[in-house]
C-alpha cells in the first residue's frame, strides 16, 4: 500500500525565480538604518536599534508572505481593505495618540501604530485594481476622475491628522500607477495644475498649517527663521558638511551625538550616516538605492500580469519619492516633511509596509510567466 505524497507548500519552480538581488539589495538598506540607529544610543541604551530589529524581522515576514502569496490573494479582498483604510484612519482622528500636535497613531503601551503608512499599500492595491478594471478606458477623463476620488478621501483624512508627507506620497503613488496604467500625459500635466491650484487654496483654508507652510518657505530661505523652521535644515547642513569625506566614525558625530539634530533617529537618519560616515557612506545609501528601484523597473516591466505590473509601480513610486524627499530635505534641497528615508529611518509601521510591498514585487517576479505542467 502506497501512501500518497503530500503537495509542497511552495512550488520549487517558483522559488527559482525568487529574485536575490533585490532580497540582497533590500536587506543591505535595512543593515545601514540599523548600524545607524546603533550610533545614536544614548548611555548605551539601544531602545531604536532594538525594536528596530524586531521590526526587520517581523517585515522580513511580510516581504516573504508577500512574495510566496503574491497580491492575488488580497485583491479578492480590496473592497475590505479600502474600508478597512478609511476606518482606520478616521479611528486615529478620534481615539488616536497625540504626539507634538499631530494624531497619527494608535498607541497601547509602548507599542505604536500608523495608520496612515498601511493607507499607503491599500491605496496601491485597490487603485491598482481599479486602473486594471478601466484599462480600456483609462483615456477618459471620467477614468482620471473616478481615480482621483479613489485617493481623495484617505488624502483628506491624512491631512486632518496633520500629515502632509503622507498625503504628498499619495499623490505621487498616483503619478507613478497613472503613468504605468496609460494615463494620457496631457491629463497628467492637467492635474499637477489642479493640485497645485488645489494646494494654495488648502494653505487660505488653513488645512495647510502655518508651521508647514513656513517650511516651506524656508526651504528657498535657510536663513530666514534659523531659530524656528529653519533650525532643523540648518543643523542637518551643517552636519553633513562636517562629515566630509571619511565622516567622523559611527558613534562619533559631534552634531549627532550632541542632539543638536531634532528626530535624527526618523525624518533626519540620513544627516547622522553623513556626518559619521561622511561623502563614502552617503554615496554608498544612494548607489543602494540607485540599484534598488531599477531593479524593481526590471521586474516590474518583465511580467505579463496587469495588475501585478500596477501594484509594482505603486510600490516603487512610494519608495523613489520617499527617498528623494527625505535626501533633498536633509540637504536643504527640499521642505521638511516628515517622510521616512525607507528601509532606513526608525518606524515599525514605516518597514513592515515598505519590506511587504517589495515582498509584492518579488511575487510578481516570481509569476512573471505561467507554469507550464
Amino acid at each position: 500500500m502506497t501512501v500518497a505524497a503530500r503537495p509542497a507548500l511552495v512550488d520549487h519552480r517558483l522559488t527559482k525565480r525568487f529574485d536575490l538581488a533585490l532580497a540582497a539589495l533590500t536587506l543591505a538598506l535595512v543593515g545601514l538604518g540599523l548600524v545607524a540607529l546603533r550610533s545614536i544610543e544614548v548611555e548605551g541604551v539601544p531602545t531604536y536599534f532594538r525594536k528596530q530589529i524586531a521590526w526587520a524581522l517581523i517585515g522580513g515576514l511580510g516581504m516573504l508572505a508577500g512574495a510566496w502569496l503574491g497580491h492575488e490573494r488580497l485583491q479578492r479582498r480590496l473592497a475590505h481593505l479600502y474600508v478597512l483604510n478609511i476606518a482606520l484612519l478616521t479611528a486615529v482622528l478620534i481615539a488616536g495618540h497625540e504626539t507634538k500636535g499631530s494624531l497619527r497613531w494608535f498607541a497601547v503601551g509602548s507599542f505604536r501604530m500608523q495608520p496612515s503608512e498601511f493607507a499607503k499599500l491599500f491605496v496601491i492595491l485597490t487603485l491598482a485594481a481599479l486602473f486594471h478594471k478601466y484599462r480600456e478606458r483609462v483615456d477618459k477623463p471620467g477614468t482620471v476622475l473616478l481615480s482621483l476620488a479613489h485617493i481623495a478621501v484617505p488624502m483628506v483624512l491624512i491631512l486632518r491628522q496633520p500629515d502632509l508627507g503622507t498625503s504628498l506620497s499619495l499623490v505621487a503613488i498616483w503619478f507613478g500607477m497613472a503613468f504605468i496604467a496609460g494615463v494620457p500625459l496631457r491629463y497628467l500635466g492637467a492635474v499637477l495644475v489642479c493640485g497645485a491650484l488645489l494646494f494654495g487654496l488648502a494653505a487660505r483654508t488653513g488645512m495647510i498649517r502655518e508651521y508647514q507652510l513656513k517650511r516651506l518657505w524656508v526651504c528657498f530661505n535657510p536663513g530666514a527663521d534659523p531659530r524656528g523652521a529653519g533650525y532643523q535644515v540648518n543643523q542637518a547642513r551643517i552636519a553633513i558638511g562636517s562629515g566630509r569625506v571619511f565622516g567622523k566614525g559611527m558613534g562619533h558625530g559631534t552634531q549627532s551625538q550632541g542632539e543638536f539634530i531634532p528626530e535624527r533617529q526618523t525624518d533626519f537618519v540620513f544627516t547622522v550616516l553623513a556626518e559619521e560616515g561622511g561623502f563614502l557612506l552617503t554615496t554608498a545609501t544612494v548607489a543602494l538605492f540607485g540599484a534598488l528601484v531599477p531593479r524593481g523597473w526590471h521586474i516590474v516591466g518583465g511580467t505579463s500580469d496587469g495588475i501585478g505590473r500596477l501594484v509594482g509601480a505603486g510600490v516603487l513610486s512610494m519608495v523613489s519619492f520617499h527617498g528623494l524627499v527625505n535626501m533633498a530635505m536633509n540637504m536643504g534641497l527640499g521642505p521638511v516633511t516628515g517622510v521616512p528615508l525607507p528601509l532606513i529611518s526608525y518606524g515599525g509601521s514605516s518597514m513592515l509596509v515598505t519590506l511587504t510591498g517589495i515582498g509584492l514585487i518579488l511575487g510578481v517576479g516570481i509569476r512573471r510567466d505561467p507554469l507550464v505542467f
